[in-house]
């Protein structure tokens, strides 16, 4: 089968993506040989967003031998299907590799995955001389009020967290971007869109990256943890976004949101702004007097951030099941706990007023030092495959 030869899913019409993989096969190649050894392995793509509007450029495609065994989007259809047809990972027949498009479609991350999801799970947990936790058993075990530290069989410290089950995190969260069909911006979003009534969201942010290129989770959170609580995901998603009109449009309430507290804490620090504004902005009774106006400013500018930064959301009916998920989340993503991923030197969060946000590179304060429970992979992957 020819290059030119590549179709979409949806016919015999060549993709318009063709002739960009056509020209970048030989470098992905250098890749390919180097994920297949087990290193990390990216690829820039220069250009790739020209050809055309994509809200996301999210994609993935996944090839073993000569065939393409997943993908999803157009683009990444296309690069699955350039990559079996060129017989690039023919070499290594019995390798699965996964190619992902970043969602602003300039980084291309390539890793052979040689065992099935479910084995691989089960060494995340092997690994540290456990036995294989099961999701009914975390349940059973959540809902009792087992706290971090203790194991199934009720004894000991249980570490759950390696490299693998970091991993197994990332690679859940990739199935559930594909089928929320890439991240979405908040700037973008509306109360009309079909948002779960309930459920934790995860933001990433621009320069933010793992060892291997892929992005990396910035800030977990969720909502409605009490029984009394009236509030959905939409308005806390609200609450973070800011004013879209009203008397200051592009403003917000950071007093209502801690993330947009932290966001502009830090801007105000790397801006080295005056004291006082810092004061103003953490005082939670509400600005202090004369300096309502830089606040304004401020939010102006805490909106635009984090109406960039790309996030998913997962829906979790079950209150308990929210703060679990929330609080585990944060452990496999914490640099103070579980998490492999160490912030860029230019990330914002360094200049938080929280030395929690700084060390954990995390835009988060609470459950930072926590390690991932036992059971917990079991039931994140269960709630992301009730998605669809």
């Amino acid at each position: 089968m020819h290059f030119g030869e590549v179709t979409e899913h949806t016919g015999g019409v060549g993709s318009k993506y063709d002739s960009y993989w056509a020209g970048r096969l030989a470098v992905i190649r250098t890749a390919v040989e180097r994920a297949a050894s087990g290193l990390p392995a990216v690829v820039e793509l220069a250009e790739l967003s020209d050809i055309g509007e994509r809200q996301s450029w999210y994609g993935v495609a996944e090839v073993r031998g000569r065939d393409v065994t997943r993908s999803s989007m157009a683009h990444a259809t296309a690069l699955g299907k350039a990559i079996a047809a060129s017989g690039l990972c023919a070499p290594w027949p019995r390798s699965t590799f996964r190619f992902t498009i970043a969602a602003t479609g300039d980084l291309l991350t390539i890793s052979a995955m040689d065992a099935p999801r479910a084995h691989r799970a089960e060494l995340a947990v092997m690994a540290r001389g456990q036995a294989p936790a099961n999701s009914a058993a975390a349940s059973r075990l959540r809902r009792s009020g087992s706290t971090a530290g203790k194991s199934l069989a009720g004894g000991g410290r249980a570490r759950v967290a390696d490299d693998a089950a970091v991993e197994r995190f990332y690679l859940a969260l990739a199935e559930l971007a594909e089928f929320l069909h890439g991240p979405r911006r908040l700037r973008d979003c509306h109360g009309a869109d079909r948002w779960p009534r309930h459920g934790v969201y995860f933001f990433y942010e621009h320069g933010e990256v793992r060892a291997d290129g892929s992005d990396r989770v910035v800030r977990v959170g969720t909502h409605a943890l009490t029984a009394t609580s009236q509030a959905t995901l939409w308005g806390r998603l609200r609450q973070h976004r800011g004013h879209v009109g009203g008397s200051h449009p592009g403003g917000g309430n950071h007093r209502g949101s801690v993330f947009r507290r932290h966001i502009g804490a830090a801007l105000i620090r790397r801006e080295k702004l005056p004291g006082e504004l810092l004061d103003s902005w953490l005082d939670r009774h509400g600005p202090r007097p004369g300096w309502a106006a830089q606040e304004t400013h401020i939010e102006q500018a805490v909106s635009r951030h984090i109406g960039a930064m790309p996030f998913l959301w997962l829906s979790v009916p079950d209150a308990d099941d929210r703060g679990y998920v929330e609080r585990n989340s944060i452990a496999l993503t914490s640099c103070l706990a579980d998490g492999l991923d160490p912030p860029s030197a230019s990330w914002l969060g360094r200049y938080a007023d929280r030395a929690e946000i700084c060390k954990s590179g995390l835009w988060n304060v609470e459950h930072v030092h926590h390690r991932c429970d036992p059971g917990f992979l079991d039931l994140f992957e269960q709630l992301v495959e009730h998605q669809h």
